[in-house]
């Protein structure tokens, strides 16, 4: 996870806002809650607006660029655009990206998050398998990906099958004991939060909400959605539930505050 530094920061709190305008005083009173210093902020301000990723929109008054909004559609959006359907047909869907190069590291880096973000894992040098387990079709998946930033040249495919040897090798791509193990730990810390929220004051609300939704959300938004022959979905689902619920309150919580003159 992105160390809490000011300007992932800053890009989280608008994110945990719904992208809504934020003024710099709201900024810096949420930053209090997270013991982040003024000048940071303001530092961190004025870098984010020079590399694009907020603007303003009034003096003091700034919002999401395109660019970021881009940025959040991959990582942290709140809509999970890729589900996966309950019996999976035993077959993959394969990306080959060989002929696109490698040479160009900022681009093959590029390439490679927005894949492993889908849940692709590279089985051979440029080639990208994930099972075809998920709601979209391939054109629908296609155009998800190229929206999302990959290459339209990349070749997409269905495979039936591969050798047994290859077959035996392609579960190891994925760590799916780790899966498991995060799934139950977090829908753990999440339903013990859950439980004892209301009890909290809306500062520390707000402030634990946005230290563990930062870390939670962005696992459940990048999980490679696995097969229940490979992960225990249920489990899943659980984490999955538990997650949207803190994001809610999260989300109700902060926006509450950044209507606020002072926090």
């Amino acid at each position: 996870m992105t160390p809490l530094n000011a300007k992932s920061f800053i890009l989280d709190l608008f994110l945990a806002s719904s992208g809504q305008t934020l003024s710099i005083k709201q900024i810096l009173n949420a930053a209090k809650i997270l013991e982040i210093s003024e000048n940071n902020i303001r530092v961190a301000v004025t870098r984010l607006s020079h590399e694009n990723m907020i603007e303003s929109i009034s003096r003091g008054h700034y919002k999401l660029s395109a660019n970021a909004e881009n940025w959040g559609s991959i990582i942290l959006h709140r809509e999970h655009v890729l589900k996966s359907k309950p019996d999976w047909n035993q077959q993959y869907i394969g990306i080959l990206t060989t002929h696109l190069g490698r040479t160009d590291r900022t681009a093959l880096s590029h390439r490679e998050k927005i894949l492993k973000h889908a849940g692709f894992r590279e089985l051979e040098t440029g080639f990208f398998i994930r099972p075809d387990n998920l709601t979209l079709n391939l054109n629908e998946l296609t155009q998800k990906l190229v929206h999302q930033g990959l290459e339209s040249e990349a070749k997409f495919m269905l495979i039936a099958q591969f050798s047994d040897d290859t077959q035996n090798k392609i579960i190891d791509l994925w760590d799916t004991q780790k899966l498991n193990q995060r799934y139950e730990k977090y829908t753990l810390q999440l339903q013990q939060w859950l439980s004892h929220y209301q009890t909290m004051n809306q500062i520390e609300r707000a402030r634990t909400s946005f230290l563990l939704g930062r870390e939670t959300i962005a696992l459940m938004l990048t999980d490679p959605l696995l097969p229940s022959t490979w992960v225990n979905t249920a489990l899943r689902a659980d984490f999955f539930t538990a997650v949207i619920q803190l994001d809610q309150i999260g989300q109700d919580t902060w926006q509450q505050l950044n209507q606020k003159e002072n926090i």
